[in-house]
């Protein structure tokens, strides 16, 4: 994914040390980012990072972009897995609101057995699972 230089000041201001401007400054930088890329702005870091500080402050911005996934869900959770920082349950929540918390369950069960039982993968896709579960009718 070749990234413009909107989404690489973005990246470039997540990965900076905390400040006390901070905040307003990703925000400056996110509302840079044409509408249509900000969504794999925000995906970029969670596929390539697994830094919680980073993947936090991105997740802040993804209840704004609910409507703008159009990404098929096995392939979404299986780019996400290998690097989603398990603490950030932010993105599970955002997965349940775009596709609804069951079939996010089922699905990342389902792609969980095709890993390896000691893979970061399976344990990634068990854990999107478990942080839903509370959502779910029957528990998970």
């Amino acid at each position: 994914m070749d990234l413009s230089p909107e989404q690489l000041r973005f990246i470039e201001a997540v990965r900076k040390p905390k400040h006390h401007r901070r905040e307003i400054q990703l925000q400056k930088r996110f509302n840079g980012i044409p509408r249509a890329e900000q969504l794999d702005t925000l995906l970029y870091i969670f596929t390539h990072s697994n830094n919680y500080g980073d993947q936090q402050d991105c997740s802040r911005f993804l209840p704004d972009l609910v409507s703008d996934c159009d990404y098929a869900l096995e392939e979404l959770l299986m780019q996400i897995a290998p690097t989603w920082n398990l603490s950030v349950e932010e993105l599970p929540d955002f997965l349940a609101d775009v596709y609804g918390a069951e079939r996010v369950v089922n699905t990342s069960k389902s792609l969980a057995t095709q890993h390896p039982d000691d893979s970061y993968e399976r344990r990634s896709l068990g854990a999107i699972a478990w942080w839903l579960k509370r959502r779910c009718p029957d528990g998970g």
